[in-house]
């Protein structure tokens, strides 16, 4: 049972590598959480989910990460 989830160990690494690299500032390092998220949830190893409900609708379509509009 070893290889469930290595599909993704890349980007598992990435996102981990960013938390330590960013003192585990979370906001940080959203789109390689995304990411991470994205693969498990195309390779059913999670439920799927909106990317919306999941907190990353401003990342959605190439859209900035920080919100510039007053």
């Amino acid at each position: 049972m070893r290889s469930l989830g290595c599909e993704c160990k890349s980007f598992k690494e990435k996102f981990m590598k960013c938390l330590r690299d960013n003192k585990f500032e979370n906001a940080l390092c959203r789109k390689e959480s995304k990411a991470y998220l994205e693969c498990r949830m195309e390779r059913q190893l999670m439920a799927q989910e909106p990317l919306e409900k999941l907190g990353f609708g401003d990342l959605i379509d190439g859209k900035p990460e920080a919100k510039t509009n007053s």
